[in-house]
């Protein structure tokens, strides 16, 4: 009646793997950006220097620059500790270095990697709690 102790038969999960296509003619715009913010960023200080070097992690994300991506999402983070897109970001690709490093068993880098996860949610209890 009610299926208890009834075997289920399992259906595969579909994983949502979105392959994003870059157009070439995005690519040239986010090039752009990046070059204008890149002079932009010495120019400027405090929150305006973060939203800058998050506007940069992002936009290297996008174009699948991992490394420059997290440098600048570092930065902003730095700069102002904050929970938007450029924290999310970059949890998101400290994950994504540590699965890769765990899937090569490189110890070493696999720890880099988790201590940073570990700061990350430090930062955001810090923020939740209102911590400067």
């Amino acid at each position: 009646m009610f299926g208890f102790g009834k075997k289920k038969t399992k259906v595969p999960k579909k994983e949502a793997i979105e392959e994003v296509v870059l157009t070439a003619e995005r690519k040239e715009e986010l090039l752009r950006a990046i070059s204008f913010k890149e002079e932009e960023v010495n120019q400027v200080t405090g929150e305006e220097q973060a939203k800058i070097y998050e506007d940069l992690g992002l936009a290297f994300n996008e174009l699948g620059d991992d490394d420059n991506a997290i440098d600048s999402l570092e930065k902003s983070i730095q700069a102002k500790k904050s929970l938007g897109n450029g924290y999310k970001t970059l949890l998101k690709l400290y994950n994504k270095k540590r699965a890769e490093a765990a899937k090569v068993n490189d110890e070493e880098l696999l720890q880099i990697y988790l201590k940073k996860m570990d700061q990350m949610m430090q930062v955001s209890k810090e923020v939740t709690r209102g911590v400067r």
